[in-house]
């Protein structure tokens, strides 16, 4: 994963590149499923990482640059939200965090694969990247506050640290 943003930051510098001057390397995320979101987890260690989005694995990181949401799902019986997401995000300390559990998922239906319709699941990973990567203030109360939207809709169990209600 490292080694993919690594070329990009390369390629932003080359004035050769298509991708010259185009890339903002002050506003990078991570996201990734299963392995590659215990993957995501170490890259958010990476000071070029801003933020990370982990989808149903995650690992104690203590040296994240900026805010993180983990998603899992309550369904899962492969990566487990109790005993290995929920340790992970408790570990959180210096960042905001969010555990965000999708009750109604397992560990496979979090993509739609071309359907009509985007998953609850993909609208969530999409808006918070949205909102750390691009500033989408309308989306924000999606994920800080007490009452964030999604922490109001039942179909999520969601934990947040207290820098999250900042």
């Amino acid at each position: 994963m490292l080694v993919g943003v690594t070329w990009v930051l390369d390629q932003n510098a080359d004035p050769t590149s298509a991708l010259y001057q185009r890339i903002d390397t002050t506003h990078i995320g991570a996201a990734g499923h299963s392995e590659g979101a215990f993957a995501t987890t170490t890259a958010g260690a990476d000071s070029h990482i801003t933020t990370i989005a982990p989808i149903c694995g995650a690992m104690s990181q203590k040296n994240l640059h900026g805010p993180a949401i983990l998603f899992c799902g309550g369904l899962d019986t492969t990566v487990s939200c109790d005993t290995m997401i929920q340790p992970a995000f408790a570990a959180i300390t210096n960042q905001p965090a969010m555990l965000a559990d999708c009750l109604a998922a397992d560990h496979q239906n979090w993509v739609t694969y071309g359907t009509a319709a985007f998953s609850p699941m993909e609208v969530a990973v999409v808006a918070w990247m949205r909102v750390q990567l691009l500033g989408d203030t309308a989306l924000r109360p999606m994920f800080y506050g007490a009452n964030c939207t999604l922490c109001q809709d039942s179909a999520w169990k969601i934990s947040q640290n207290s820098l999250m209600n900042q």
